[in-house]
């Protein structure tokens, strides 16, 4: 991989930082990438096609045939993987050497397998709401474990609740302000009232 930062300051310049979607030579690209054994990763496609992390996950929220294409883009790596997986069991235990480690560190760090780290969310928009949807769309997508899925809906229902409590909260704090108006021109044309006939 050549690396020319002045090459790819001019190009992202010329685009006037907006990276455009060209849904055919996106969705053939991702799937290309996916899988290819030497690359296969999220970072390797956003090199080629030169966009940041926060743009391929945008396109794969607004752009359906690109998140289909990155599905199965993974499951045919992930099939891949699996089949390498498969062969190493054909070798003796004392000639698999480092190979087994290499093929188990790809499985974690590429597909989950077994991990226990970091994970990448992708919400949009600030309520609590909208986040629990959005996390259940990636994980339709596979993009979580059932434990990572179980923690993020137990904070998302956090959130939830902390947001219900605060809205219903200015509902109460607009009726008591419509109250007490009410109660100022009920006051107020009592006052007039009795003015009239003294």
């Amino acid at each position: 991989m050549t690396f020319n930062a002045e090459e790819i300051y001019k190009e992202i310049k010329g685009r006037k930082g907006k990276s455009i979607y060209e849904e055919e030579k996106h969705c053939i690209l991702i799937l290309k990438i996916m899988n290819d054994p030497n690359k296969g990763v999220v970072s390797s496609f956003c090199v080629e096609a030169k966009i940041g992390d926060s743009t391929f996950w945008d396109w794969c929220n607004r752009h359906e045939m690109f998140l289909q294409c990155y599905a199965l883009g993974k499951m045919f790596a992930r099939e891949r993987w699996e089949e390498e997986g498969r062969q190493l069991r054909q070798i003796p235990n004392e000639e698999v050497g480092c190979q087994f480690e290499y093929w188990r560190m790809q499985g974690w760090s590429r597909y989950g397998v077994g991990k226990n780290s970091r994970i990448r969310l992708s919400l949009q928009g600030s309520n609590p709401s909208d986040h629990y949807n959005q996390l259940i769309q990636q994980a339709s997508n596979g993009d979580f474990t059932a434990g990572e899925i179980k923690q993020l809906m137990e904070a998302i229902n956090v959130g939830l609740n902390a947001h219900q409590v605060f809205e219903l909260q200015k509902e109460i704090d607009s009726l008591k302000a419509d109250l007490a108006k009410m109660q100022e021109l009920k006051h107020g044309q009592n006052n007039y009232t009795n003015k009239t006939f003294t």
